[in-house]
Formats: C-alpha cells, sequence, structure tokens
C-alpha cells in the first residue's frame, strides 16, 4: 500500500490489555491494521480512570491515537434508550460526545469506519452525515447478538424473560440494517452467518472473521501433570460463563468427586459475582480465583478444562487457550460450536450431564486417550489458528474499497 489510508476503529470499550472476549478479537484487528500500514485511530467508551490508563498504554504499545468518551451513569443511559424506543445496549454504550466524533468521521475525516459490536450502528444511522457520507462501512458483529438476547429470554422468567426480548427485537433490527447498508460485515463463524440468514436476513452474505490465537502467550507446560485439577476460565459476571460454571457444580461436581475424591476446581477470572463466589465458601476443593495477571500457569497445573456451555454465542476463546496448552477440552456441543477443528477426535463432546462426567473422569483415569485427543487439537490449532490467517477476510475486504 504506497499511502496508508486512515481507519477509525469504534469500540465499546477500551480494547486493552487483550484479556476478554472482544477485547481481544478488537485488539488484535488495529494491530494487523497497522502491521498492513493503515493508519488506525480508536474512539471507544469508559467508565472509571483505569481506561484512561488502558487507552494510554494501547496508544503507546501500538503508535496510534486512542481517545475514550466517558459513560454517563447507568440509570441515565437505560433511561435513554428506553425513552427513545432503542435497545439497552444501545443506550449502555451511548455518548453524546463520542456522536459528534463519528458525525465528523462520516463526513470525510477518514477512508473507513470500523465498528465492533451491532449497537453501536445506531450511532451511524443516527448521524445527519450518514446519507451523504464520504467513507466507508464495516462492523464486526462477532456474534448474532439478537439471537443471544433470545437465548437469555427464553431461560429467564418474567419480567427479565419480557426485557430479553425486547432487547432480542431491537438489536436484530441493527444487525438486518448494517449488512443491508454497510460495505460488509463479519461474523466469527460459518455456523453464526447461517444462523444471521435464517434468524435475521439473507439479504446480503455475512463475512467469517474468526479469532486467532496468540501462541506466545498460550503454550504446553514444559511436562503433562495429572493434578485431577478441573479449570474453567471466564468474566465471571457474564450470563453464559456464570450459567456454565453453576451447572457442573450443580449437576456434575458431586458426582466428579465421589469417582475421584482428590478432585480439584478451579474457577479463573474476573469479577465473580457473589453466587460464584459462595462455591469456593461452601467446598474447599473449589477455587474461586477473580482476576489474576496470568492465567498461563492454571492452564499449565490442570489436568483437563471444562466448557459446559448451554448459553453461548460464536467461537469460545478459552477453549481454544486451553488447546493451545495441550489441555484435553471437556465441553458441549454449543462450546464446540464454531471451532473448525472440534469433533470427537480432539475433544471430549457430551450434552448431558452423565456424558460429561464420565469424560472428565476419563481425562484422569485414561490419561493417554485425554492427551491423544489434545495433541491433535494443538496439531489442528497451530496450523489454521494464527491472527494473520483468521484475519485476511478484513484485509480483502479493505483493499476493495
Amino acid at each position: 500500500m504506497a499511502t496508508p489510508r486512515n481507519i477509525t476503529v469504534v469500540a465499546q470499550r477500551v480494547p486493552y490489555p487483550p484479556n476478554k472476549g472482544e477485547k481481544l478479537r478488537t485488539y488484535h484487528q488495529i494491530e494487523f491494521l497497522t502491521q498492513l500500514g493503515y493508519s488506525v485511530e480508536v474512539l471507544c467508551l469508559g467508565e472509571s480512570e483505569q481506561d484512561e490508563v488502558d487507552a494510554n498504554a494501547l496508544s503507546e504499545k501500538l503508535n496510534i491515537s486512542v481517545t475514550v468518551f466517558p459513560l454517563p451513569s447507568k440509570i441515565k443511559r437505560y433511561s435513554w434508550a428506553l425513552l427513545n424506543g432503542q435497545a439497552i445496549s444501545v443506550g449502555a454504550f451511548y455518548s453524546k460526545e463520542l456522536q459528534v466524533e463519528v458525525d465528523a468521521r462520516l463526513s470525510g475525516s477518514c477512508d473507513a469506519l470500523l465498528l465492533s459490536a451491532s449497537s453501536l450502528g445506531y450511532y451511524v444511522f443516527n448521524s445527519a452525515h450518514y446519507k451523504r457520507r464520504s467513507c466507508a462501512l464495516f462492523m464486526d458483529m462477532m456474534d448474532v447478538d439478537s439471537d443471544k438476547w433470545r437465548q437469555y429470554a427464553e431461560s429467564s422468567s418474567f419480567p427479565m424473560s419480557a426485557v430479553y426480548r425486547r432487547e432480542s427485537k431491537q438489536v436484530r433490527k441493527l444487525e438486518a440494517r448494517a449488512n443491508k447498508e454497510f460495505e460488509d460485515t463479519f461474523l466469527i463463524a460459518k455456523e453464526e452467518t447461517r444462523l444471521f440468514e435464517k434468524s435475521v436476513s439473507a439479504l446480503k452474505p455475512v463475512k467469517v472473521l474468526g479469532n486467532g490465537l496468540d501462541f506466545s502467550a498460550f503454550f504446553p507446560p514444559s511436562a503433562p501433570t495429572n493434578n485431577m485439577n478441573f479449570l474453567f476460565t471466564g468474566v465471571m459476571d457474564y450470563k453464559p460463563n456464570v450459567d456454565a460454571v453453576m451447572w457442573f457444580v450443580e449437576c456434575c461436581w458431586p458426582t466428579i468427586k465421589q469417582r475421584l475424591p482428590n478432585a480439584t476446581f478451579t474457577v479463573g477470572g474476573m469479577n465473580p459475582i457473589k453466587e460464584i463466589q459462595q462455591l469456593a465458601e461452601n467446598d474447599d476443593a473449589i477455587e474461586v480465583t477473580g482476576f489474576v495477571d496470568d492465567m498461563l500457569p492454571y492452564f499449565h497445573k490442570a489436568t483437563a478444562f471444562v466448557a459446559p456451555f448451554r448459553l453461548a454465542r460464536g467461537v469460545q476463546n478459552k477453549v481454544l487457550q486451553a488447546a493451545a496448552c495441550k489441555l484435553p477440552v471437556v465441553t458441549t456441543s454449543m462450546g464446540a460450536e464454531g471451532i473448525s477443528y472440534a469433533n470427537e477426535s480432539t475433544m471430549f463432546i457430551a450434552d448431558d450431564k452423565d456424558a460429561f462426567i464420565d469424560a472428565c473422569v476419563l481425562c484422569v483415569n485414561e490419561t493417554d486417550t485425554a492427551r491423544q485427543k489434545a495433541e491433535r487439537a494443538f496439531d489442528a490449532l497451530r496450523s489454521t489458528y494464527s491472527w494473520q490467517q483468521q484475519l485476511q477476510p478484513l484485509k480483502h475486504a479493505l483493499e476493495e474499497i
């Protein structure tokens, strides 16, 4: 590229440090774009002083401009969304100051605008400059969020079921309009694109933009272990993670302990809600870490990784991280969704509690079988899941504008 073009990335949160879901994904997209020679700036939202610190660190690391726009109180944001007939997730990430900056980009101060979530589409559609915009528009929806809210509605009782159902309907409108009017929209896996075509819109194809893995951050231990330790990692105030852990502890863990009396279970990740914290208080064999600077030692001391998802969307980064550490994975069909190499030869896939329990016990009692699956998963992961490989569709989409 002779002359780097200007790309503005709009993100719901400061995409640094890259330690969870959308922050990890957006950070690597930004890094990838800078490596391609694009001039990148980031406009993002924040709620704390730490967000400013993280933004400065990102700016220094990648030598880019990063601006944080403070969000008003949650009460103001949610009330604004309801009073204006918008999705709550739109209100949760709406700033009038950021709207001004998006307006300026649409009117000509950048070549392309990349939004990191469907709810951010409101900034574009709400702008007086949208119809006569001079920049290309791209949206990384990552997952079909409208279907996530539908799942929440089906698994909740009134009144939350009604709240989630309304959210699903409102977000679906944003997803469909972005797909119709933006240059390109992206989802994390082929399964998500099929779901989008079925439940949102089949008007225009959505491109797959997968997640990769940083193999310098996640790698196998120097020697395998059999500590009878089962590991789950994730942000522990996120509903699908909480649901997965609670189901495992309530439905599987008592029997696993009967069959493996020395077994332990580690729940690793920030922001554990009280319900999760109480698991460790009630059972000495369960550890809830809360925030830790480096999760790698926990992967290295574990015998198996459990991913018992019943509510989820898209590719689970934690499953890829476990595979990179050559850790046997026991998951559900939903936890394996979107992972190209996922099958019975590379991981244990079990959707009922008895099969899930049996797979966990087998990881301890038949280590050769478990490690063979982990080896095959590791080899498949290394061959296809670098960030450079996974982000090629973004490169091609930008080259076409």
